[in-house]
């Protein structure tokens, strides 16, 4: 391994607790631990003129300044960002510039040309729905050809081979902190009295944006008759967005404002952590994911997992951690979380089950050394 200065790019991260936020954060964190050096070029919203730099968790962090004006926010960024990174090549060693959005970053990274290793990894949904509209031209219109691209699922590394036969593509699923996210029953318990959760109920846990694509639509059309059917059970929900108003206001119409749905809103990582450890039961409904951390962090607590038969999904979970369901099938849903309700031991064992995979492979020690790997044999 020969140690590297990696400028991590993307437009996403911290304070926002967003998916790419995260995997910036947490890979970084994994390969400092591993002697490279990494500074991370993300933006912050104002007018200023002044770039910003801070030390987080050993990351060196650098913020360019965007003005939140929805006409000028991207042509901002583009220019600003590409003045950093040329002043960094000019003035430091880089060996990797590794960047993450489609939408933002890549266009930034378009009208660049570096010295430094190109590394992007696909994370959005968008790609694959421009590709799966047919309007491939547009992706080659956002991005040029890197090095190398990491694709979170196997179905992206198809689609990705496919439109960049240039450059390596490589499958890398995401990854979570097993020392962050662990089976924990103490605070488990401490979770269900904070909410008034007698311990006799089955809990079931959905962490996840509320919006058309997280197919929450379906988990909230099979709340009511789950509640009716099964007495000693809770359903605890986290996460906001643009549709959270009109599901709460639909499951209290529906269940009579009833006590076992709790929104809680949206959660900080540490929060997240502490609702999951409450759960018997994890759902993730969404209608299209890359490789969700979500759902990792769920099997890292040692939760079986429900979830919807695609994109990365079918990477990450099988018939030994968790269920499969069609998506958009609030009746798949509900059959899935009836048998992990009434069969207890084995719901039990695909948690325990969960956890060990995250152990052998799903955590960012594991995937770091992959990633310096990727760097390390890269062909440019």
């Amino acid at each position: 391994m020969n140690k590297k200065h990696i400028l991590m790019v993307s437009h996403d991260f911290l304070p926002n607790i967003g998916g790419i936020a995260v995997y910036v954060y947490e890979l970084s964190k994994a390969l400092i631990a591993r002697g490279h050096q990494l500074t991370v070029l993300t933006q912050y919203a104002s007018f200023s003129t002044q770039t910003k730099e801070e030390m987080m968790d050993g990351i060196r962090v650098i913020r360019v300044p965007i003005a939140p004006i929805k006409k000028i926010e991207d042509i901002q960024y583009r220019k600003r960002m590409r003045q950093l990174i040329r002043k960094l090549e000019a003035t430091e060693t880089v060996d990797v510039i590794h960047w993450q959005t489609l939408n933002k970053d890549a266009q930034m990274m378009r009208g660049l040309r570096v010295q430094a290793l190109e590394v992007y990894t696909n994370h959005l949904s968008w790609f694959r729905m421009l590709y799966n509209e047919g309007n491939t031209a547009k992706i080659h219109q956002l991005m040029r050809e890197p090095d190398v691209i990491i694709c979170p699922s196997r179905e992206v590394e198809t689609m990705t081979a496919e439109l960049f036969q240039k450059a390596q593509t490589v499958y890398l699923p995401n990854g979570v902190d097993e020392y962050v996210f662990y089976p924990d029953a103490e605070t488990s318990q401490l979770v269900r009295e904070q909410y008034g959760i007698s311990p006799q109920e089955t809990v079931i846990v959905s962490t996840n944006r509320m919006e058309p694509v997280k197919g929450m639509r379906y988990l909230m059309e099979a709340i009511p008759p789950m509640l009716q059917q099964h007495e000693n059970l809770t359903f605890l929900i986290a996460g906001d967005g643009s549709q959270y108003a009109a599901f709460e206001a639909m499951i209290e119409k529906q269940t009579q404002n009833s006590p076992k749905v709790i929104f809680t809103g949206r959660l900080t990582n540490q929060d997240i952590q502490r609702v999951v450890n409450a759960a018997d039961i994890y759902v993730q409904p969404s209608l299209m994911e890359g490789c969700s951390i979500a759902i990792i962090e769920a099997m890292a607590c040692g939760k079986p997992v429900i979830a919807a038969n695609v994109g990365g999904n079918p990477d990450i979970i099988s018939q030994e951690t968790g269920i499969l369901v069609p998506p958009k099938s609030a009746q798949a849903l509900q059959e899935a979380m009836t048998y992990c309700i009434q069969e207890v031991d084995e719901r039990h064992q695909m948690g325990r089950r969960s956890r060990e995979r995250v152990e052998q492979a799903l955590n960012w020690r594991q995937l770091a050394q992959q990633v310096d790997t990727i760097y390390d044999t890269a062909k440019r």
